[in-house]
């Protein structure tokens, strides 16, 4: 009896066997748990790769490149910190930074790819980028001011959120501290009186003059004073653009 030949199965363009349930997002998700438990000094494919229980080639099959996938990451984190647009300019950029912040607190780890490295941009995050000139629109801006005001609006959210969830150094973190907080207490008067005066209140709570990152001290007073001056400037900048075009 003559066989009949099997039909040829269908090709799958290169995809690997194994994770048929894996997605891009769920990917993302377990990126960023890695990220969160251990840190992005310590983040890989590899790692993602074995966190998932499938080769690495399955996860590069559904995102291409580390790059890529530290993208996802940020837009993973930053997917719910866009405002809605019912409210008045000031009052979107105050709760566009309290979002922000809200949930680097809850992802402290990622500030500095959100903040320091320019591969977060990678996600491209369009909502935001329009809400933010939607925004300043309203306040007046165009052109050339427009532009200036959009870049002091992004670098005055980011850079507060990393500056204050700065990373601790990874290795004798106790005994790096200790040495800091000594340096601190010893400043001497004579030297430095203006700082020396004012240690009690700085120390620990101040930029440059701390031990510990914002998730044991999370520094609120000053972030809502850093909220009010930055739309306070940039009130005042769109006076002067409006003055200056009379």
């Amino acid at each position: 009896m003559k066989k009949t030949a099997l039909a040829p199965k269908p090709k799958t363009a290169g995809r690997p066997t194994g994770g048929g349930a894996l997605s891009k997002r769920l990917i993302a998700e377990a990126a960023l748990a890695h990220i969160d438990e251990f840190g992005l000094g310590a983040f890989s494919m590899r790692e993602i790769a074995a966190k998932l229980g499938v080769y690495p080639a399955t996860v590069h099959w559904h995102v291409s490149t580390r790059e890529a996938l530290l993208a996802e990451v940020a837009a993973t984190v930053m997917a719910e910190v866009t405002p809605p647009t019912e409210l008045l300019w000031q009052e979107w950029i105050a709760e566009l930074f309290r979002r922000c912040r809200a949930t680097v607190r809850r992802h402290p780890n990622v500030a500095q790819l959100l903040g320091a490295q320019l591969v977060s941009n990678g996600s491209l995050q369009t909502e935001l980028v329009e809400g933010v000139l939607e925004a300043l629109t309203e306040a007046g801006f165009e052109g050339q001011s427009l532009l200036e005001a959009y870049n002091c609006v992004i670098a005055a959210m980011l850079g507060f959120l990393t500056m204050e969830f700065s990373p601790l150094p990874a290795d004798n973190t106790q005994a790096w501290a200790e040495e800091l907080r000594e340096r601190v207490h010893t400043i001497r008067p004579l030297d430095h009186p203006v700082l020396a005066r004012n240690l009690p209140l700085l120390a620990n709570n101040a930029f440059i003059v701390r031990w510990d990152n914002g998730t044991t001290v999370p520094l609120d007073s000053s972030f809502e004073r850093h909220i009010q001056i930055t739309v306070d400037g940039l009130e005042a900048f769109a006076r002067r653009v409006k003055g200056s075009q009379k």
